[in-house]
């Protein structure tokens, strides 16, 4: 697949460089996007368990926090909201790289 991209048939057609690199951008700033919220979501959990939590005297320490929601939920309580996370992470980082690359390349950027 990567030989075929990269092939003339690609690089003869300016429309079909600009599709190649939009996709590409696509591709990764969407699969980038959803593997940090992946990795990241338990402490995301914990900081609005903390942060909405009207108690002064409860734990601020996002690890115990965390280890009560693990006690009560399990996994599935640390990665509350997963879905709808990962449907926003994909298009947002999507768009957020393409933008990055098209900006780059308006203004002449080159990052070799």
């Amino acid at each position: 697949m990567h030989s075929y991209i990269d092939s003339r048939r690609f690089s003869d057609n300016s429309h079909l460089v600009v599709a190649k690199d939009v996709g590409i951008g696509v591709m990764s700033g969407g699969i980038s996007g959803m593997a940090f919220w992946i990795a990241t979501l338990p402490l995301d959990v914990a900081k609005t368990i903390i942060q909405t939590d009207p108690d002064p005297q409860s734990s601020r320490n996002p690890f115990r926090v965390l280890k009560m929601v693990y006690r009560r939920a399990g996994l599935a309580g640390c990665y509350a909201g997963l879905g709808p996370t990962l449907a926003r992470a994909f298009p947002a980082n999507a768009a957020a790289i393409v933008a990055w690359e098209y900006s780059a390349k308006v203004l002449g950027l080159r990052h070799d």
